[in-house]
């Protein structure tokens, strides 16, 4: 028996210690509903995250429905997602049944309950992986400001990419009109309201005795602002109370006050706010957004970071967390407000420790909260900030607290779609240097977002420097190029699918105005949106707030050829409305605009038309206007040459191998080869790339259903010079150096646009240089292109001589020519000099040019030099 005994004890005492473990495993494992309610999801998803995740390695879980079925799925990464479609539950609240196993042990076995709910407009949910909103089927990172009086603050702090305000206010019928009349305007902007019913629950504020309202009358009209406002397209959450712990608030009333607003409306979540987030856990029935109002200005600001742990403490994974920066000082036990770089620290380290939402107390305009300019400015910076970080900041993916070589700097990365962003901190008031390591990237190195700069990365490592109070931002691409496989190759649109953002909310490539000042709404936006797109990450959204009164969007001068047709195109989407918005897409050139009008669909759909040139412009616009009132996106937009033509140069071969293509579908393309009125050969069908020995133009039409409907025309300059090594001796101007010596004679030409990177530059009384053609050759003509484009201070030269040696040494003329022709000042061309000579052999040519002069009386900068611009140089 002792035998035994002394055999049992040890597997007994085993036993008791598995046992202990799989307790303490159970109760730290968290099991939840991604969201708070599904509506039109496919699946529900139940998720299982498990604090060790080596050994939750052999982990599964399983999920049962009632007489509906099991599902199941693996432990991945120390996270269990199980998804049930949604067509299996009903309308209703379902109890699910959760176990999670290792084998056939069973370590944790608990009930979630999954809400469905008919699908409504306007749904704002909660994404409880990550603690973020979903408004609209977007993901929303809110970021406001309370306020007092509403005014003319939407106007003044939508255009600084605030999305959300949340007003203190009346809640009595007497007021009714005005709240709806803000409303009404918030909704037209775009911005959401965190609706305060904070009057109607509870006491008043610092023992003030509050509404003079029995409790019954109280929930009564609690009851008629949920009826009123439940379906409204601005509201985005029910604020229903301040501080409760610290004021004395029982949480039974919160709760009964929580508990009829969700009977009223369940689609919109309920907000409190905490000054003590030690007591926030008793208010745990009373909320599903916790919000905390840390004011340490003027003591240290590091204790943001304490306020925010808390609350994820005991609610992530079950609410929505945000974060309210103290923005006010002066007053009661506040000697002074907090600087512009103390409001940036806090805010940055509540986003750190992955607050999900930014509440600014208080601004109520005209400078009296907070009185600092800078201060407010810091918050606007901010807001856009924030904005375009939202992907990131919202993403299910894993966030990591990285580790720097001082204790006063803080960082986090954050990931989206493979790419991290890291967001550093510095909570010391001295600047510094510092490095965070472990950063892997493969370009090695990383974008400094809102600083348009690029760090390099040594051993893994960021170095930089960091201001005293200061951020910094980084992003670390997952490849070495933006993902912009979508664009044409033939595009002519800078930017066209929005990415180069060198200041947050701001693509480069266009600039606003209204079409119409008097209708111009001070509210209309448009900003660069990272929250969906087409390609890449950028969007451009615009929100007109009614008909007619949005900012039309002017993208940069287009040069296109004359004879040329060209395929215009634009991807768009809308939010859903009952009329939904249309949208102007326009062409203007020569004085001659065309306007085509299309009806966005909440889905992305591509929209494109034909444009003709009737002639040679540099200065062709593109205008995107949404026309309606409503909200928009639109990605990818794009102008390209119909069908558009390429050719490659083999210089050795002195040969190119043009290729044709279409963007129109099921139609034939046609091409013909015309190098000379003899030599025009006759249309052919184009089946495969071809190539072409001498200068010829090339001129491709498309055809469907035997209708042409589209040209295009290309110059292919293959001639003897192709490749030949030129010797500049007056040299070219460092800013129009195109690329570099080779520019000449590398088979490229130069369009009507001065800055497409293919012009040489010059402002000298003189300009000469000599083509080595590397042995002699037969020569009879030379030609060289300039540009005329008076409006930009270039003009073609007075003339061009042309001298000829076989041995760099002697020189002969061998033929001149001069230009007279009067010089347009809103004209834009390509003008070629050439010069024929008797036919004879020579290695070296010297090329003399004469540049215009002075700008004379009639033309825009009238007494400078001119510039001379020219490319292409052609021997035959």
């Amino acid at each position: 028996m002792k035998q035994i005994l002394a055999f049992l004890l040890p597997l007994i005492c085993l036993t008791g210690i598995f046992q202990c473990q799989a307790q303490a495993q159970s109760s730290e494992i968290k099991i939840f509903s991604k969201y708070n309610y599904y509506t039109q999801e496919q699946y529900a998803s139940v998720i299982g995250i498990f604090p060790n995740e080596a050994a939750s390695r052999n982990f599964h879980m399983e999920c049962t429905v009632a007489q509906k079925g099991i599902w199941k799925a693996p432990s991945v990464n120390g996270t269990s997602t199980v998804r049930i479609p949604l067509k299996s539950l009903p309308v209703d609240t379902t109890n699910i049944t959760v176990r999670v196993l290792s084998g056939n042990t069973v370590i944790k076995d608990t009930i979630i309950e999954l809400v469905r709910l008919k699908p409504a407009p306007h749904e704002v949910k909660i994404d409880r992986v990550t603690g973020g909103l979903v408004v609209d089927g977007l993901p929303f990172f809110p970021v406001g400001f309370y306020c007092g009086k509403v005014g003319k603050l939407p106007e003044e702090e939508v255009g600084n990419e605030f999305n959300m305000i949340g007003p203190y206010q009346s809640n009595l019928p007497s007021s009714l009109p005005e709240r709806k009349a803000y409303m009404a305007r918030f909704a037209q902007l775009g911005i959401k309201v965190q609706y305060s019913v904070n009057s109607l629950i509870g006491l008043g504020h610092n023992g003030a005795k509050g509404l003079n309202k029995t409790e019954a009358e109280k929930l009564q009209l609690l009851k008629n602002e949920v009826l009123t406002f439940r379906n409204h397209p601005a509201l985005l959450s029910w604020y229903i109370n301040d501080e409760p712990a610290g004021q004395g608030r029982p949480s039974d009333v919160l709760e009964k006050a929580y508990r009829l607003i969700h009977k009223l409306d369940p689609y919109h979540p309920v907000s409190v706010v905490f000054m003590m987030p030690s007591k926030a856990n008793k208010y745990r029935k009373t909320m599903d957004i916790a919000m905390t109002d840390p004011y340490p200005i003027p003591q240290s600001v590091s204790g943001v970071s304490d306020y925010v742990r808390q609350m994820q403490k005991y609610f992530r994974h079950e609410k929505s967390v945000w974060l309210v920066p103290q923005a006010f000082g002066g007053q009661e036990m506040w000697p002074r407000e907090p600087t512009a770089k103390e409001i940036r620290v806090m805010t940055y380290l509540g986003i750190i420790d992955e607050a999900k939402g930014i509440q600014y107390f208080i601004h109520t305009g005209q400078n009296l909260n907070p009185q600092s300019v800078s201060a407010w400015s810091e918050c606007r910076d901010m807001a856009a900030e924030i904005n375009q970080m939202t992907p990131f900041l919202l993403s299910d993916e894993k966030t990591q607290q990285l580790s720097t070589d001082n204790p006063e700097i803080v960082a986090r990365s954050f990931s989206y779609r493979g790419d991290k962003l890291i967001v550093t901190v510095n909570q010391s008031n001295q600047p510094t240097a510092f490095s965070i390591g472990g950063v892997y990237s493969p370009t090695h190195q990383a974008e400094g977002w809102f600083e348009n700069r690029t760090i390099g990365l040594h051993n893994d490592t960021i170095r930089d420097i960091i201001d005293a109070l200061g951020t910094r931002i980084y992003l670390i691409r997952k490849t070495n190029t933006q993902d912009n496989r979508a664009i044409d190759s033939h595009n002519l649109v800078y930017n066209p699918s929005f990415e180069k953002v060198a200041s947050p909310g701001l693509a480069e490539g266009h600039h606003l105005r209204f079409r119409d000042p008097e209708k111009a709404d001070p509210g209309a936006t448009v900003f660069a949106d990272s929250r969906q797109s087409v390609d890449g990450l950028f969007s451009l959204r615009l929100v007109t707030p009614t008909d007619s009164s949005g900012k039309c969007v002017q993208f940069l001068p287009i040069a296109i050829k004359k004879g040329n047709t060209y395929h215009v195109s634009i991807w768009g989407k809308a939010k859903q409305q009952e009329k939904m918005p249309a949208f102007h897409l326009s062409v203007n050139g020569d004085g001659k605009t065309i306007i085509h009008t299309f009806r966005l669909t909440p889905q992305w759909k591509k929209y494109s038309f034909i444009v003709p040139a009737d002639s040679l412009s540099s200065n062709v616009i593109i205008q995107l206007e949404l026309i309606n009132r409503g909200t928009a996106w639109f990605d990818l937009m794009q102008m390209t040459p119909e069908p558009f033509l390429s050719y490659s140069m083999n210089l050795s071969e002195q040969k190119a191998t043009v290729s044709v293509g279409t963007n129109i579908e099921s139609t034939e393309i046609k091409y013909q080869i015309v190098g000379s009125p003899r030599t025009q050969s006759p249309r052919k069908a184009y089946k495969e790339p071809f190539a072409i020995k001498k200068a010829a133009t090339v001129i491709a039409e498309v055809y469907k259903n035997g209708k042409e409907l589209a040209r295009s025309k290309i110059f292919i300059p293959v001639n003897k010079a192709l490749g030949k090594t030129v010797r500049f001796e007056t040299k070219y101007s460092d800013q129009y150096s195109a690329r570099g010596d080779s520019s000449l004679t590398d088979g490229l030409t130069g369009s009507t646009a001065f800055k497409d990177g293919r012009w040489l530059g010059f402002t000298n009384p003189e300009v000469s240089f000599v083509v080595d053609m590397k042995k002699p050759t037969a020569i009879h003509q030379v030609i060289a292109n300039f540009l005329c484009d008076p409006n930009s201070g270039i003009f073609v030269p007075k003339g061009m001589k042309v001298y000829t040696s076989l041995d760099s040494l002697h020189f002969h003329l061998a033929g001149t020519t001069e230009y007279d022709t009067a010089q347009r000042r809103n004209a834009s061309n390509l003008i070629p000099l050439t010069v024929d000579i008797p036919k004879t052999n020579a290695r070296y040519i010297r090329v003399v040019i004469q540049p215009f002069g002075v700008i004379p009386e009639g033309y825009l900068f009238k007494g400078t030099d001119s510039w001379l611009f020219t490319d292409e140089f052609m021997v035959h």
